[in-house]
């Protein structure tokens, strides 16, 4: 490619490859009803110290500082790894009881971004005694690696889906738990 006033025509910034997904910033959303109240599902949200127990390709989970007042986490991590790939990354989290968790990356060497944030909406149903939940997972990131995001571009909808799942499943599980030692 002959680019006109550059002083090495031969060079080019066009690269070989070209993979969806390589350097643009992905973003999902996954909005679900769920039959449990908002404090049940902050609750498991915000133990991210718990993940590596239900969460998928979670294979370590950690929360080095919390709130001196509400003992929420304040800055927490996960080790995730799913075949070749292992990694290790932190966040700070800022946590509103029983309404939502946000987690920005502080590991500068795997994300370019990384924002999730959580919402709880409680939904009131006068014919029902136990309240329901509007969740509301959105999921905003980048990789500095071109190959994470291609990888992850191919599977993100499914692991956000994946991950919703998991969360629901393990309020069914402590459910079941509660009533099982009363």
């Amino acid at each position: 490619m002959l680019v006109r006033g550059s002083r090495y025509p031969f060079l080019s910034r066009r690269s070989f490859f070209s993979f969806p997904g390589t350097n643009s910033v992905q973003t999902y959303q996954v909005k679900k009803r769920l039959n449990f109240p908002p404090s049940t599902l902050f609750e498991i949200v915000s133990s991210v110290d718990k993940y590596n127990e239900f969460v998928p390709f979670v294979t370590e989970s950690f929360v080095n500082k919390r709130d001196s007042k509400t003992g929420n986490p304040t800055e927490a991590g996960l080790r995730v790894g799913w075949q070749q790939f292992d990694e290790i990354f932190t966040c700070n989290l800022k946590c509103e009881t029983d309404k939502c968790v946000i987690a920005e990356s502080l590991t500068v060497s795997l994300f370019d971004k990384l924002h999730t944030e959580w919402k709880f909406t409680p939904i009131e149903n006068p014919h029902i005694k136990q309240t329901s939940c509007q969740v509301e997972l959105n999921l905003t990131y980048s990789f500095k690696n071109p190959l994470y995001n291609t990888v992850s571009s191919l599977f993100s909808e499914q692991v956000t889906q994946l991950m919703l799942r998991a969360f629901e499943s393990r309020a069914r599980e402590l459910r079941v738990k509660e009533v099982s030692r009363k």
